[in-house]
């Protein structure tokens, strides 16, 4: 251990790099008034400004410090014109004797940097460290180090190893704030030895090692700091880093839930979410849906001790337990309460882990998450047991299917929910062999496409949803405005529990429907489904698929039946260049834009797509080309799309444009400093474009149309939103460019080039007005008058007899 200051004393060196007769004068000023009886050198003259009552309050104290500190220290200014100078200059001033470098200023016109850029200086300092060596102690960081900079106002972030200055009005203001540093720095060299030596957090290395083993390299880190868990923090993130696992920011525990369970939904990538006392309740909602999916990962959430006495932030100790709250939502819960515990728990939450419960909850003190144990007594990482192969599936149940995919003379739909790779593949090779369309759903977008592997899908038809299906759809399951029996059709759900969100169809139609249903769980059963198969998915298509051999008349009844079908915008207000634009219009157009770049340039992109008007009719109309994230999902909460953002652009290589209204919009804290840090700070790269629309018209659409719809005249403050948008404006934050525009009219921005340019977010704030047209907002749309075809129910409910063929508009 290196010798106090009181066994014959150190030398203390103030190093100064500039270019300006300011920091090294002022520098001697300071540690002249501060040595008193004390040997200082100072190669410069002093500053010569007068002493302020606050100079000579600084100076007082300081010295009262320094003369019980370091009575026999000595003081010495060195100066260098470059920081590549500083290693001679301090190394000839210590003189081979005990030396530590205090303090290193640094006001110089070639090493002023960006606030969100102090990588390079900051790695120059770590150089300048090594090189010294034993020779000089110096360790960087902000109480070691002052930089002079240009005041950067534009953007604030702080991950320096030093402090940052700008110039202050007056000189005085230069030398005392380096006589406060010089004396904050001895005295935090002084204390050094009451700082523990740092071991590595017992859980944070099984943590990292179980994940690992699990899923490599793909795992991501999920944190937000507190005191309680910010050592720990440390250690698994040093794991992460150095096993190239991505860190996931996000700006609430709620966008790092959000975050997780994109990376889950798009990539099957687990994770390990951190937060400190009290914050399980921020996930929000967003929790429900990773238990509803079942995505695999730990939730590490710091508490206070059983027998703590009324904790700030605690939720489990004397007077409180919120375990029973958390047990209700059906996820494992897994308490540590003691360090002695460690091994049982983790164990516990290994165990729920893998089999497959949803994410695993560890709530544990502080003390507990930094225990660092004998390696004789760290709890033992499970291996990863082998993937079962994947067998055809026989049953009664799977032999009707059988029989009504092969012979019977049906219309055939069938939704399909998150599928993995090979069962997603044999569900395109049975639709396209046996003539079923193919549809998604609001809540789960993407699972099958319109575009897959540069060629069209045939039998994709479109959205089937409670909100937001497309007029296709209902054209195939519908006649005359009224559901085609099931004598004529058959709906198929696949990979999904039908929820409520993702059918347009009342209770009493759903059992005259009796859907065909294949799901992996017995829970998931629905209980109106007529032909239920639970058992592995992929198992039961690809027994489906090796017994496929459809009628040959069959077969083309089914195809002519999709044929039949045909895309449609219905609404004709959307052809109306108006201003404000429509949500009819806008879409219409935007439409062309991607179906262009998709089948010109093989434009692939995810869609994330938020609660609200703009998320519907971005589901209903554009095409997709990738498995995409709807905030529609489960709880539907409103701006879990934009804060699943910086986990949705993680190595990702694909575009990414996010649909959100203002109203969503307001909710959720702002993501864009958050996607800047993560992609440009952090460095972790996302080489393609996001584009964020927000779509401005000042109010909840969604419940507007609704309220309208009981009530013409139902407008007012409840459904309103005030929305502000800023001024046009480009910002580079070194490779990256965040765009912002606004956008009247759809010809302001050329989307075409700016929804392809790499390393570019673009944010559009698209101003619209309100109307309740299209779009599939509810069933009742289709008994609107600009529909292709006049519904014969429209003109019964407009007191009209009804014609024998629908009129054409």
């Amino acid at each position: 251990m290196p010798e106090t200051p009181h066994s014959g004393g150190l030398r203390r060196l103030v190093a100064v790099v500039s270019d300006r007769d300011v920091a090294g004068p002022a520098a001697a000023r300071a540690l002249r008034d501060l040595a008193g009886a004390r040997d200082v050198v100072t190669p410069v003259e002093p500053a010569g400004h007068d002493a302020t009552d606050a100079y000579r309050e600084v100076v007082e104290r300081g010295l009262r410090f320094l003369d019980l500190v370091g009575p026999e220290d000595r003081f010495t200014l060195v100066t260098a014109d470059s920081l590549a100078g500083v290693e001679s200059a301090v190394t000839e001033a210590a003189a081979g004797g005990k030396a530590v470098l205090s303090l290193l200023v640094v006001d110089h016109q070639e090493l002023r940097y960006r606030m969100t850029s102090p990588d390079d200086l900051n790695t120059r300092l770590a150089k300048l460290a090594a090189a010294l060596g034993d020779a000089v102690e110096f360790e960087p960081s902000p109480y070691t180090v002052h930089v002079y900079t240009d005041p950067d106002v534009e953007s604030f972030y702080s991950v320096e190893l030093f402090t940052p200055r700008w110039a202050p009005d007056e000189e005085w203001v230069v030398t005392a704030d380096l006589a406060c540093a010089f004396v904050d720095s001895v005295q935090l060299h002084s204390n050094r030895r009451l700082r523990p030596a740092l071991k590595t957090s017992t859980m944070a290395d099984a943590l990292a090692d179980f994940l690992t083993a699990e899923a490599g390299t793909s795992w991501g880190l999920h944190y937000y700091t507190g005191s309680g868990v910010a050592t720990f923090i440390d250690d698994i993130e040093r794991r992460a880093v150095g096993n190239g696992n991505p860190i996931v920011r996000g700006p609430s525990e709620h966008s790092l839930a959000c975050s997780a369970l994109a990376r889950w939904t798009l990539d099957s990538a687990p994770f390990a979410i951190v937060a400190t006392s009290g914050m399980h309740e921020e996930f929000r909602g967003t929790l429900a849906n990773h238990i509803s999916v079942g995505t695999r990962g730990f939730i590490v959430c710091c508490d206070s001790k059983l027998d703590a006495w009324h904790p700030f932030q605690g939720t489990m100790h004397l007077t409180e337990d919120s375990r029973p709250s958390l047990l209700a939502r059906g996820f494992p819960v897994v308490h540590i309460p003691r360090s002695a515990d460690i091994a049982r728990g983790l164990a516990e939450a290994f165990e729920a882990y893998s089999a497959g419960k949803g994410p695993v909850m560890i709530i544990a003190p502080r003390d507990v998450l930094q225990t660092t144990l004998p390696d004789d007594q760290r709890p033992e990482i499970p291996r990863v047991a082998p993937r079962p192969a994947v067998e055809a599936v026989r049953s009664p149940e799977v032999d009707r299917l059988v029989t009504l995919l092969n012979t019977e003379r049906r219309r055939l739909l069938c939704q399909v929910g998150p599928l993995s790779g090979p069962a997603l593949e044999l569900m395109y090779e049975l639709a396209r062999e046996a003539g079923i369309g193919l549809a998604d759903s609001v809540a789960q977008p993407g699972t099958v496409n319109r575009y897959r592997d540069g060629r069209t899908v045939d039998e994709y038809i479109g959205t089937l949803s409670m909100y937001g299906y497309s007029p296709r759809v209902f054209e195939y399951l519908y006649k005359d405005g009224a559901l085609r029996p099931s004598g004529e059709q058959a709906v198929m759900f696949v990979g999904t529990p039908i929820p409520q969100i993702d059918t347009p169809f009342s209770e009493i139609s759903l059992r005259q429907l009796a859907p065909v249903q294949i799901v992996e769980r017995e829970v998931d059963r629905a209980p109106f489904t007529g032909l239920g198969v639970v058992a592995d998915i992929e198992g039961v298509l690809r027994a489906l698929r090796e017994r496929l051999d459809v009628d040959p008349e069959v077969l083309a009844y089914r195809r002519a039946a999709i044929a039949s079908s045909r895309d449609s915008d219905g609404d004709v207000i959307g052809l109306l260049p108006v201003l404000p634009m429509t949500t009819n219009h806008f879409f219409r157009r935007l439409r062309g834009v991607l179906d262009g770049l998709i089948r010109e340039q093989d434009y692939r992109y995810v869609g994330v797509y938020d609660i609200g008007r703009a998320g519907l009719s971005a589901v209903n109309s554009l095409p997709r080309t990738s498995k995409s994230f709807s905030g529609w999902y489960g709880r539907g909460l409103m701006g879990d799309g934009l804060m699943a953002l910086p986990g949705i652009v993680t190595r990702r290589d694909e575009n990414v444009i996010s649909f959100t209204g203002d109203g969503t919009a307001a909710m959720v804290p702002d993501i864009v400093p958050t996607l800047v840090q993560q992609i440009a700070v952090d460095h972790s790269a996302f080489r393609r474009n996001l584009t964020v629309f927000r779509f401005v018209n000042g109010s909840h659409s969604v419940i507007r149309t609704y309220r309208e719809s009981v009530d013409p005249g139902a407008v007012d403050g409840q459904c309103g939103v005030l929305t502000f948008t800023p001024e046009d404006y480009d910002r580079r934050y070194g490779s990256l460019l965040v765009r912002h525009r606004r956008v009247t009219r759809f010809e302001d921005v050329p989307f075409a080039e700016q929804l392809q340019e790499p390393e570019t977010v673009n944010l559009y704030s698209v101003l619209l007005g309100h109307n309740n047209e299209g779009d599939g907002l509810s069933r009742f749309s289709s008994l609107g008058w600009q529909r292709d075809e006049l519904s014969p129910k429209a003109l019964a409910v407009a007191g009209v007899p009804l014609p024998e063929r629908p009129a054409k508009p």
